[in-house]
């Protein structure tokens, strides 16, 4: 610390025994990565405006402690070639926090109480993280998130924004959170009147305010794989299904076929993309997308 800086502020300064988070206390970071600490009741605006002015804020972020935390760390945040060993497919949740909080391990105990199947929580930084969960047939569905975060409000006192990611393999899951990452904070830069969000639904939003062809796509191609674009009789039956309203009776008969036949199908359609377009929102954005290419 700077002498000048150390004289004038010497009854501000924090002992080194005191660490963060604090919320008592203003942390910085010097040139030399040091951290200051200084107690905010002894400081007037002018002061705290100057210290600010010298140096950064520090932004607390809870570390990664187990093996596993620390290897999703590295694949998600540090371009880490080993990919975690992970045999079943992941889901990512990402969550922001209104304000920063004091007690992230037990904001960490609250996830892991609540969804068992939690791999790790990944912090990106203090008011940000991301909930690696395995993926399970109805587990960490919307209404799942939606009754988490509403305890979270009431607990910790802060409100808690969510993006329930498309379920994806471990080996595409960095790029998953690289491209569901850009969308959330997309979110988070307009008005958010709800507190739990799908990847699909903020997808829609995203295509209707910035859609250019080169990005439909980039979206089409992370979705919907090339064997799966290229198999004209399940696009045809997805694509009656739509022209019925997601009504599979009607959509059968259109089709000739038995209305479990064209069950199959739509099940084979959401089992290989992670899309339920039995869902409107999840259909209106596959809608949009085989429209594009079906036109392009």
């Amino acid at each position: 610390m700077n002498e000048k800086i150390k004289r004038l502020f010497e009854k501000a300064i924090v002992p080194t025994h005191i660490t963060p988070p604090h919320p008592e206390v203003l942390w910085l970071i010097d040139d030399s990565a040091s951290l200051l600490g200084f107690w905010r009741d002894q400081l007037n605006e002018k002061e705290t405006a100057l210290l600010t002015y010298f140096y950064k804020e520090y932004q607390h972020t809870p570390k990664a402690v187990t093996f596993t935390d620390k290897e999703w760390r590295a694949w998600l945040l540090e371009s880490e070639t080993r990919q975690p060993n992970v045999e079943r497919p992941v889901r990512l949740i990402h969550f922001h926090l209104s304000e920063s909080i004091d007690d992230y391990e037990a904001l960490s105990s609250t996830w892991q109480e609540a969804f068992p199947h939690v791999i790790t929580i990944v912090w990106v930084h203090q008011q940000y993280g991301v909930v690696v969960l395995e993926s399970i047939d109805g587990y960490g569905d919307e209404m799942d998130i939606k009754s988490f975060a509403e305890a979270i409000s009431m607990d910790f006192y802060l409100d808690l924004y969510t993006l329930i990611g498309i379920e994806s393999t471990v080996e595409s899951s960095r790029e998953s959170f690289l491209f569901q990452h850009e969308l959330f904070q997309y979110l988070l830069s307009k008005s958010h009147p709800k507190h739990v969000y799908k990847e699909q639904e903020v997808l829609l939003l995203y295509l209707m305010r910035n859609s250019t062809g080169k990005e439909m796509d980039r979206i089409i191609q992370r979705l919907i794989s090339v064997e799966l674009l290229n198999d004209k009789e399940l696009l045809t039956t997805v694509g009656t299904y739509f022209s019925h309203n997601l009504n599979t009776t009607q959509a059968a008969k259109a089709l000739h076929m038995h209305r479990n036949s064209l069950q199959y199908r739509i099940d084979k359609f959401v089992d290989r993309t992670g899309i339920d377009i039995k869902h409107f929102s999840d259909a209106a954005l596959v809608y949009m997308l085989l429209l594009h290419y079906q036109h392009d």
